[in-house]
């Protein structure tokens, strides 16, 4: 059987319909933030603080013992005597030489090698014209310039070069002998490729070189 008990202080609040058991009223949030707010703004300043006074005593020292000036007043300087100007005779400076050009070689007239003539060079004029004494004609001609071997004979006009008259020879030593035989019969043309008969020198004759 339960015992029974005096109502108390606690049976009065139960009847009252409040909560029942220990409870805390509760609080604002604010109430836990600003506590540690401000601890950290209250440290925050003490360092600043601390900070600004170490500053300003570094900065701020005894002032420094001013150190005498010392005014040094230089001697006067004498002024130094100019010297006058001596006239300096003007010097000629030497006009430029210009050099003198070589003298130009003065070229030396060598003469000509005169022309080798063999007056007895072996001599054909052959007639391939059809005149009939025309080898003989230029034959004499030549007798009467100095020339001592020579033979007129007929030629087929066929072996003169391009049909007209021409003096033929076929060795270098010949070649003044044939241009002066062909002066002396009043032929143009010379040609030093050889003779279609073999002799030294031969006249192919394919008119009257005097017409």
């Amino acid at each position: 059987m339960a015992q029974e008990y005096e109502p108390d202080e606690f049976d009065q609040i139960a009847s009252e319909g409040g909560p029942v058991g220990v409870h805390r009223a509760p609080q604002p949030w604010w109430t836990r933030v600003l506590p540690p707010v401000l601890a950290f703004l209250i440290a925050g300043l003490l360092a600043l603080g601390i900070a600004m006074l170490l500053w300003n005593r570094d900065i701020v020292g005894p002032d420094p013992s001013p150190t005498p000036t010392v005014t040094v007043t230089p001697a006067p300087v004498e002024p130094t005597p100019t010297p006058e100007p001596t006239d300096v005779p003007e010097t000629m400076s030497p006009e430029p030489v210009s050099p003198e050009p070589d003298p130009e070689p003065t070229p030396t007239d060598e003469p000509e090698a005169e022309p080798e003539i063999l007056r007895d060079a072996q001599v054909h004029i052959r007639n391939g014209a059809g005149v009939q004494g025309l080898a003989g004609e230029q034959q004499s001609l030549l007798e009467d310039a100095g020339y001592t071997n020579l033979e007129a004979n007929n030629i087929s006009s066929s072996f003169i070069p391009n049909g007209e008259n021409v003096v033929m020879y076929g060795e270098e030593r010949l070649a003044d002998t044939a241009r002066d035989i062909a002066d002396a019969l009043g032929i143009a043309a010379v040609d030093g490729t050889g003779t279609p008969g073999g002799a030294e020198i031969e006249v192919l004759l394919a008119s009257n070189p005097r017409n």
